[in-house]
């Protein structure tokens, strides 16, 4: 084979793969849809068994809900960090008798943000699967509070650890967050909760990572934190 032809050859390989790149991007974008939520993010509310406590309920546009997840990306370590604030719960303070109750608390992960639209729509469409109504939401369902202190009033901070059922697209598994609660009045709480876990736990998967990929391994673990907003129900 001369070197005419091999040139030939190497620009129909280029070109074949190219054209393969072009028509896989062209899927993530227009099967990763809008970010768009179908409804908004509703929780069950809690049931304070103490008919003195005070309902607190997140306010949405002043919350956010958030992955971090580390990555080398073009042979570079780099931070993922995808935020929402379609993040809906509630929890109840018992002032008299020392009770904490948390309700469920629901997030949107359609519409998850990064800072790469590209990314954003493979992860609706090849890793949480959002674009499909039924994983549109994620869902954690209380089951255990501790570290309730035996008392406590406002301008106090609670330095809680809360137990329950995670569940992301269709996988359910117990988690527990550190949260802490700053009461910073009888109407308004300020909130954090984080945990780690591993996204495999959740039989997710992350697809072209190695190889030839710009990215060239995705941490085995990812943190979840909300930091909220919760107002007094009138």
């Amino acid at each position: 084979m001369n070197a005419k032809s091999a040139l030939k050859g190497i620009g129909v390989v280029v070109a074949v793969l190219l054209v393969a790149f072009a028509g896989f991007s062209a899927y993530i974008w227009f099967s990763g849809g809008s970010a768009e939520p179908s409804a908004p993010a509703e929780a069950r509310r809690a049931e304070p068994q103490d008919e003195q406590s005070v309902l607190y309920e997140v306010v949405a546009g002043e919350s956010v809900a958030q992955f971090v997840i580390g990555e080398v990306l073009r042979g570079q370590q780099n931070t993922v960090v995808g935020s929402t604030d379609q993040i809906d719960g509630s929890l109840a303070l018992g002032f008299s008798a020392a009770t904490v109750e948390i309700g469920e608390f629901v997030i949107n992960l359609r519409n998850i943000r990064t800072d790469d639209e590209m990314r954003d729509r493979t992860i609706r469409t090849m890793i949480l699967e959002t674009n499909r109504d039924e994983f549109e939401f994620s869902t954690f369902v209380p089951t255990a509070v501790s570290g309730v202190p035996a008392s406590f009033a406002v301008g106090d901070s609670l330095d809680l650890q809360v137990s329950g059922a995670l569940t992301v697209r269709d996988v359910t598994a117990d988690v527990t967050f550190d949260m802490l609660l700053n009461i910073r009045s009888e109407g308004e709480i300020e909130g954090t909760a984080s945990t780690v876990i591993l996204w495999d736990d959740f039989d997710i998967t992350i697809p072209y990572v190695g190889g030839d990929s710009i990215v060239a391994s995705v941490e085995d673990e990812v943190e979840l934190r909300m930091e909220f907003i919760a107002a007094a129900s009138p």
